[in-house]
């Protein structure tokens, strides 16, 4: 029998960047690849199919899928409505085909989905074990009733069944690791801003799973998602990891796409004394997102050593009330010391910024955008806040009745440059002065000497088609 498992496009025959497409940077899903790797080794044919990525038009999809028995979707809010049209032509097209939704989106709006006929099941939560024993139930391979299937939700005569849920896995060493061979590598980190080494194979590698903090806009660390207990691989797994695609694929540069990692620092040390034992560090380099705290001298010295070369943090806001607001846990001071500790030790910083949290006003918004060019990271995400279904303030602001859209495919971070509309606006600001704030951020800190002048310095071109993009989009956005 065979599986497709597909990332859908946000919306059909457009993109969500809208005119930054050129700087943006799709990376493979690593939680498909996970899930492949579990059915590959119990002997299931299967393939994955990034629609996102390759810009795959309808009639292209439903191509692929053709001859596939089970066609398992990995379901963002964004990409929903593209889904759903996805899954009705296929109802028409390929009536026996079973269709099994997984991630956040459905997990959450299980009636929407069940009830419109979009799936046969949905898969909640780390979707592993369950989609390789929902596979198993669909394909006669074991005698489990569907009903024993812990985590799924389906439709029996009219109504929504939800099964027990299913515990969160606590041994993230017994999976395989990931199929990254079923992905066309070639097609993703093309964004020249985020190579780190030129020509280079970058892979995705997950340390952990879960998160502690409490970050109120953030609906990864929710209970319907990756949950808030934090679960951590050991490092000789990771190593081992590591080792496999270095050898296997020429991987040189690996992304950690953990919520939080390091973050503890005992497995961190543990880990990267490890990658130095092994000479790895010596032929590949690795970049990860950082928490602002706890960080010390030690640490990141370490991180240094054992080949990390870039961290980026989730900075938010450059505004200690709003800080304090979205329980990020540390204030500017804090940001600054942690950014000013990774240079003194030779790592490059990103900065990921969010304008238009609840309480932002023009004072907030200017205090983020200076604050970014004040710290000199290296590039500066600036997204437009967008409430996803799953975080706390998702269900604040809809209970106030403060979110607004006309389609799931609304709720992107650059609205600004997709001839679209925030789909949440802070009291006193109106839309369009909040796009205007995005416009401005991009503009004031990309399109200044200090930063023009650092670019022109790894200049190559064949980076120019990007960069002119790019240029033409800051400059010719209002």
């Amino acid at each position: 029998m065979k599986i497709s498992l597909l990332i859908p496009p946000t919306i059909l025959q457009e993109n969500s960047y809208g005119r930054l497409k050129s700087f943006s940077n799709p990376q493979p899903s690593i939680g498909l690849a996970y899930i492949a790797a579990v059915l590959e080794r119990e002997g299931y044919e299967v393939r994955i199919i990034d629609a996102y990525v390759s810009s795959y038009r309808l009639d292209e999809i439903l191509e692929k899928i053709e001859d596939s028995d089970i066609l398992g979707i990995s379901v963002l809010s964004s990409c929903a409505d593209a889904t759903y049209a996805i899954c009705r032509e296929v109802r028409d097209r390929f009536p026996k085909k079973i269709i099994i939704h997984g991630n956040l989106h459905p997990s959450l709006f299980r009636e929407e989905v069940l009830l419109n006929n979009n799936a046969d099941y949905i898969v909640h939560n780390e979707g592993e074990v369950t989609f390789l024993e929902l596979s198993n139930y669909l394909t006669g391979r074991s005698s489990i009733e569907e009903s024993e299937i812990r985590g799924i939700s389906y439709l029996k005569n009219g109504k929504v069944i939800n099964n027990v849920t299913r515990s969160f896995m606590e041994d993230l060493d017994s999976l395989p690791f990931p199929s990254w061979h079923l992905y066309d590598l070639s097609k993703y980190s093309t964004d020249p801003r985020t190579q780190v080494v030129p020509y280079a194979k970058e892979l995705q590698i997950l340390a952990t799973r879960g998160c502690p903090n409490e970050c109120s806009f953030c609906s990864s660390r929710s209970e319907r998602s990756q949950g808030q207990k934090y679960r951590r691989r050991q490092p000789k797994n990771l190593i081992k990891e590591i080792q496999f695609f270095y050898d296997k694929l020429n991987v040189t540069v690996f992304n950690f796409m953990d919520l939080a990692f390091p973050l503890v620092k005992k497995h961190a040390m543990e880990f990267c004394q490890l990658l130095i034992d092994s000479g790895l560090n010596e032929k590949i380099k690795w970049v990860s997102e950082l928490r602002v705290r706890p960080l010390d001298k030690e640490l990141v010295s370490m991180l240094k050593k054992s080949g990390c070369e870039r961290v980026c943090f989730g900075i938010e806001s450059g505004n200690n009330q709003i800080l304090k607001s979205i329980k990020k846990g540390f204030t500017r001071d804090d940001v600054s010391k942690a950014v000013r500790l990774c240079y003194e030790e030779g790592l490059e910083v990103d900065g990921m910024f969010i304008l238009g949290l609840p309480g932002e006003n023009p004072d907030t918004l200017n205090d983020t955008v200076q604050f970014a060019i004040d710290l000199d990271v290296r590039f500066a995400i600036f997204n437009l806040f967008v409430p996803y279904p799953g975080c706390t303030l998702y269900e604040e602001l809809k209970a106030q009745d403060k979110i607004h859209f006309n389609s799931w495919s609304d709720f992107i971070s650059y609205p600004t440059y997709s001839d679209k509309e925030p789909v949440y606006v802070p009291d006193g600001l109106s839309k369009k002065e909040l796009m205007q704030y995005q416009a401005k951020a991009m503009r004031q800190f990309y399109v200044r000497p200090k930063f023009i002048i650092r670019q022109l310095k790894g200049f190559r071109l064949r980076y120019l088609p990007h960069y002119l993009s790019g240029l033409k989009g800051l400059l010719f956005t209002r």
